[in-house]
């Protein structure tokens, strides 16, 4: 019967045992495991995971998230239109930084300074973090700029 009864704790033992290694295989959502370890742990801000993963994944260049333990890459916020944010990861919207003057960002998400659009030849803008390209000022009269992106009037010169 002694026997009979550690048989049935070493099988209690063993079931437990491969319920703990099948559950420990991946983390629920907003966790992943915790470097070097085999221990789920919360996804920090600026990361997520989805259900059954191993690893947090970092918010793309352009986004960003505040939310720690988040579930889905949803939570990860766009930069807002006239930005851009290169940073993966990014835990605050301080990373998303103004396009430059002589320039506008027409979209969401953007993920690159590039992406900003500079004023065509011919034309100038002091302003930051402009929406769109109606902030691109033709140059006056009698005057000509050859440069994209220029970011004050007098880089207009005479044609003269």
């Amino acid at each position: 019967m002694a026997r009979m009864a550690a048989q049935l704790v070493l099988l209690l033992v063993a079931v437990a045992w491969q319920s703990s290694v099948a559950s420990d295989a991946h983390c629920q959502a907003g966790y992943g495991y915790a470097p070097n370890s085999s221990t789920c742990a919360q996804c920090g801000a600026g990361t997520w995971s989805g259900e059954d993963s191993t690893e947090c994944t970092r918010c793309i260049p352009g986004t960003w998230s505040a939310v720690a333990g988040a579930g889905s890459q949803s939570t990860c916020t766009k930069c807002s239109v006239g930005t851009w944010g290169s940073q993966e990861g990014s835990p605050t919207p301080d990373s998303c930084q103004k396009c430059p003057a002589g320039s506008w960002g027409g979209a969401e998400g953007l993920g690159s300074l590039e992406q900003c659009t500079k004023c065509s030849a011919g034309t100038w803008s002091s302003e930051e973090g402009a929406t769109d390209d109606s902030v691109c000022s033709a140059c006056p009269a009698g005057t000509w700029n050859g440069v994209t992106g220029s970011n004050n009037r007098t880089h207009c010169i005479d044609c003269s």
